[in-house]
């Protein structure tokens, strides 16, 4: 049995006796294991992630055996300033979590821990942490305004304070912490304020109003994943035929290629082709790609000019990787010129492409595949 598989049954074990019988010294045997995780992940490279995986398991089973009250407060207390704060720096406790199984004895002891550690000259993350997740629990809204929104100047901390509220169930706050910083700040990161006023909308069950939010980030962001929310919106709303062609202007004065892929997206490949038409060199070999896999039905003739249109943009770049993706849209152009009936044409260009680039040698030999197919 591998490493890796054993420490998966110890740990499924360790998660079915939580199930069936959490105790005292279970909990003991958890912090034992989850403190021995941490040491190999310290001395050794987890760049994988699996000794991470494991200990995050191990926490969780921590948790719910915690809560199943099978701790004795004052030590868990000390377990969770130990191992959050003196331990390691990477996996976080959570005090509001863990407040039930604390109760005010062992709450005590963390908190004064916490304000011992904040008088310290140097205030550690983890410490940080503690103090905004124990403003959480008292439900201070002001130290939750000071703390998460600090100087209130970017939407990270807008977004951060209006979450804030969400975890206190005041869905009213965080629409107004939200709207307040999708008005005062700028950058992409808004776009987390208008997922969050949209969301306390929609829990509410009012869908126009979650329209006019989507409606506003499309106008102020558009793009294809705004243009993809307010859609849904609005054919929730049962308005989209009234909004679709002025998100697609939007969308296009913003970024022509965007809305090539909702139209796509949209299965409208017709007014797709119409869009990119008049663009082709600045939408990039990807969305090329896709437009011409789509149009082929329509037009196979034309989707040949398209793939090979990115073969030659592909070739500007000489390596194995290139050739091989030239290759790639090489046979998807011998398929659109099968349906086109130009296969002989298509051959042609395949041999002249290969006399173009006869001084390389991997390229020719794909290309001598591809001719004898």
């Amino acid at each position: 049995m591998s490493g890796r598989s054993t420490r998966g049954v110890v740990v499924d074990a360790i998660e079915a006796e939580a199930e069936s019988n959490p105790s005292r010294e279970l909990l003991k045997l958890i912090e034992l294991s989850v403190g021995r995780v941490v040491k190999v992940i310290l001395k050794s490279d987890d760049s994988s992630g699996m000794m991470g995986d494991v200990a995050h398991r191990l926490l969780a089973v921590h948790e719910q055996v915690a809560a199943a009250g099978a701790a004795e407060p004052k030590a868990l207390a000390r377990w969770m300033i130990k191992f959050g704060f003196d331990d390691q720096d990477f996996f976080t406790i959570d005090p509001v979590v863990y407040a039930p199984a604390l109760g005010d004895k062992g709450m005590a002891v963390y908190r004064k821990s916490v304000e011992e550690r904040t008088a310290q000259p140097r205030v550690s993350f983890a410490v940080k942490n503690a103090i905004e997740r124990l403003a959480i629990l008292d439900g201070d809204v002001d130290a939750i305004v000071a703390l998460f929104g600090q100087d209130l100047s970017s939407p990270y901390q807008y977004t951060r304070v209006a979450e804030a509220m969400l975890e206190l169930s005041r869905e009213d706050d965080a629409l107004r912490w939200a709207e307040r910083g999708i008005e005062v700040t700028s950058g992409w990161q808004v776009k987390h304020l208008y997922d969050i006023a949209a969301g306390v909308h929609e829990a509410k069950g009012d869908p126009a109003a979650v329209l006019g939010v989507r409606l506003d980030h499309h106008q102020n962001m558009p793009s294809s994943s705004t243009y993809g929310v307010l859609r849904d919106a609005a054919n929730a709303a049962g308005s989209w035929g009234s909004h679709v062609s002025e998100a697609r202007e939007v969308l296009g004065r913003r970024d022509r290629g965007s809305l090539v892929d909702v139209l796509l997206a949209d299965g409208e490949v017709e007014v797709a082709w119409s869009v990119a038409a008049d663009d082709l060199d600045e939408l990039g070999d990807d969305r090329l790609v896709r437009l011409a896999g789509a149009y082929e039905a329509v037009d196979p003739a034309a989707s040949v000019e398209v793939y090979v249109r990115v073969v030659e943009s592909i070739l500007e770049t000489t390596d194995r990787r290139a050739y091989r993706a030239a290759a790639k849209q090489l046979k998807n152009a011998s398929r659109a010129a099968g349906a086109a009936r130009l296969a002989a044409e298509h051959q042609t260009y395949l041999v002249g492409l290969r006399e173009q680039h006869r001084r390389r040698p991997t390229l020719v030999a794909m290309l001598d595949k591809l001719i004898e197919d």
